[in-house]
This record gives structure tokens, C-alpha cells and sequence, in this order.
């Protein structure tokens, strides 16, 4: 899905992702493009993707709460943006 929530208001979005994260936990794999972190806290694994190249990717632990890995996601961003190595 590109950008599957950018156009929905804040109730329809939480409904689109908590359906996508039905979904795989139902065994499918579901692959979204999106530039939301709260889109990408949804996720398993986030792969970060520059000149059409997968550079860097963060995996979320099985005890990770959806917060905490979206600051990690942010906090990547961050030191990605500011060319360092993550």
C-alpha cells in the first residue's frame, strides 16, 4: 500500500492500519511505502530506502511497544538525515 493512510482522517487511518496489522498477524506479508512514523510503527520492520537502494532497516522486539518504536524510527531519521551511521 503507497501511502495508504495520507489522505484519511485520524479515526479511518487508526481503522486502515490496525487492519493491516490483522492481516499479518493472519500470516500475510503486507508491504507499505509511507513517510508517516506513526504509519511505520505498525510494522515488524522498517527498511529505509535512498536512490531506490535499501540502506538501513530496524527490526521492532516482540516486547516493543508501538511508541517506542516509532522514537526509534524518528531516532534513526535523525541520525540518517544528518549522514551518520546508524
Amino acid at each position: 500500500a503507497d501511502e495508504p493512510t495520507g489522505a484519511l482522517d485520524s479515526t479511518s487511518s487508526e481503522m486502515i492500519l490496525n487492519l493491516f496489522h490483522q492481516i499479518n498477524e493472519e500470516g500475510q506479508t503486507v508491504l507499505l511505502v509511507t513517510h508517516s512514523l506513526r504509519a511505520a510503527a505498525y510494522a515488524k520492520r522498517v527498511l529505509f530506502i535512498r536512490d531506490g537502494v535499501v540502506f538501513h532497516e530496524i527490526y521492532r522486539g516482540e516486547d516493543e511497544s508501538r511508541n517506542l518504536f516509532m522514537e526509534r524510527i524518528s531516532q534513526a531519521e535523525f541520525m540518517i538525515g544528518r549522514g551518520k551511521k546508524v
